[in-house]
């Protein structure tokens, strides 16, 4: 799996929220700026954490993002998964996903493709699901 630009940009915009747990919001301007991203892409990426419930927003001349919940409860799987989708390398490999997505000749069964795919997928959700914003805030 290749993390998207998208979710590259959701790890560093939520580290910095992460940093700024319990503060005043931030707007999305002051977030790219702080990360060197386009603000207006940004923003795409914001919205699309609001609607997963990682993030929330408050309108206004003080307004802006916050995290949702503490840093410790956000695991960098619930930010990708959120951005990107499911974690699996492969289509039938994901145990999230809303639907199986075989490719036409597999045999679930016996595939040994898949078998692979599964290990790969199973392995990088640990660590994924692990690793929090707050343990990001130490690297």
């Amino acid at each position: 799996m290749k993390l998207s630009n998208k979710s590259l940009y959701a790890l560093e915009a939520l580290r910095h929220l992460a940093r700024n747990y319990g503060g005043k919001p931030l707007s999305a301007a002051r977030l790219a700026a702080d990360c060197g991203f386009s603000s207006k892409y940004l923003e795409q990426v914001l919205a699309a954490l609001k609607n997963k419930g990682i993030v929330m927003s408050e309108r206004g001349k003080h307004g802006g993002y916050a995290l949702r919940l503490p840093p410790e409860k956000i695991t960098l799987g619930d930010i990708v998964r959120a951005i990107d989708g499911p974690l699996a390398p492969i289509g039938c490999a994901s145990r999230t996903a809303p639907s199986y997505n075989r490719c036409k000749r597999c045999q679930p069964e016996t595939c040994w493709i898949r078998k692979v795919m599964l290990r790969v997928r199973d392995n990088m959700s640990a660590i994924m699901d692990r690793e929090t914003l707050a343990e990001m805030l130490k690297e």
